[in-house]
């Protein structure tokens, strides 16, 4: 199954080079990269989050 990574540049608690070594250590996966983004989600960064799950999941017909 195709695993959609979504992480924070700016996360403190995970940086965002756990979220590469995920998409590393798991064939076939993507990474969106929220630039500036820290642990949680903000309303600001939806559209990009929400596109990048559709853009995603229209990937595995």
């Amino acid at each position: 199954m195709p695993l959609l990574v979504i992480h924070g540049t700016s996360d403190p608690i995970f940086p965002i080079a756990h979220g590469e070594a995920l998409v590393r250590a798991v064939s076939g996966s993507t990474l969106q990269r929220v630039e500036g983004g820290a642990h949680e989600l903000h309303r600001e960064d939806w559209p990009q989050i929400v596109s990048a799950i559709v853009s995603h999941t229209g990937n595995r017909q």
